[in-house]
Formats: structure tokens, C-alpha cells, sequence
């Protein structure tokens, strides 16, 4: 599960996605919820949603903190949420492999409980038209994935654990 909490015009906002067969449950703040089968990132700066109900295109910017979204001719802006409750700080040392920024999962290149030796690729994550490999720290047993091929993360989420 993937969870963001952002500031908007003073109101903490939360949004979640779990994974849920090949796409995600988004749940709103509003409590609705939404089945988003697949995410891709565009090349000019857009996010288009493949939903049952349709394909959404949203475009977006992300400048430190702030993300802007571009949706039916307005602009939205959010703030991350800083100082939240329970945050830890995650550690490559500890097993855990965050997205070093923002981007798209390009492959799961694991499975759960596979045994990786250290330097293995487990992760390719796609940012900023690179490619960027995330590797295993050490040598161990994958103990949880937690992000999807095509999925959109953000900086700082955790994608893999790794246990010894």
C-alpha cells in the first residue's frame, strides 16, 4: 500500500493505493473509491489513468515539496505533508530500498521470498527519461514488494524490503 498525505489550502488531504490485480484501488479523501488498471507516464509531463470508465490524463509538477496538478483547465496545488505521525526513516542498511525520487516502476525484476545475492537488480525505476536500477543492499531473502510494474511512486516511498 502506498499512502500520500498532502496539504491543500490548510487541510490535510490523504490519498491510498493498494494493489489490486494488475492495477490499484485508489481510495479518495472523501472516502470513494476508484480501480486505476494502468498508469502511464507520457513524455510531455502527463499521467494518463486507464480506468474502467475511461483513460484520465492529468498533468503534473513536482518542485521540491509542492506538486501541481493540471485537471479540466485548473491547477491544483499541494504541499507534502511534513512531521506525520509514525514517519520512520528507512535505511538501505536496514534492508529497505526507497525510490530515490520521483518515478514510474518501469520492472519487478523479484519475488517475494526470492534469494538475492548483493548487487542484484530488483527494481528498474524510470525518471526524468532515464533509468535508474535499484539494487540489493546485501545478500538475503526478498521479504515484501511493495510497488507494481507501471505504478507512479513517489520519493521516499519504500519499494522493497530485504531481509538476511
Amino acid at each position: 500500500m502506498t499512502r500520500l498525505e498532502f496539504s491543500f489550502r490548510g487541510e490535510r488531504i490523504v490519498l491510498q493505493a493498494v494493489p489490486e490485480g494488475k492495477g490499484w484501488r485508489i481510495t479518495l479523501p472523501d472516502g470513494s473509491e476508484h480501480h486505476v488498471q494502468h498508469v502511464e507516464l507520457r513524455d510531455d509531463g502527463s499521467l494518463l489513468l486507464h480506468t474502467p470508465a475511461g483513460a484520465w490524463r492529468l498533468f503534473f509538477h513536482i518542485n521540491g515539496n509542492e506538486i501541481a496538478i493540471s485537471w479540466q483547465g485548473r491547477v491544483y496545488r499541494f504541499q507534502r505533508a511534513v512531521g506525520r505521525r509514525g514517519a520512520t526513516h528507512h535505511s538501505t542498511a536496514e534492508g529497505m530500498l526507497a525510490a530515490p525520487m520521483p518515478g514510474l516502476i518501469r520492472k519487478v525484476l523479484v519475488q517475494r521470498g526470492e534469494r538475492v545475492e548483493a548487487g542484484q537488480p530488483l527494481i528498474v525505476l524510470e525518471a526524468m527519461k532515464t533509468e535508474q536500477t535499484l539494487r540489493a543492499p546485501y545478500a538475503g531473502v526478498v521479504q515484501a514488494i511493495h510497488c507494481i510494474e507501471g505504478e507512479v511512486v513517489q520519493e521516499g516511498v519504500i519499494l522493497v524490503e530485504v531481509g538476511e
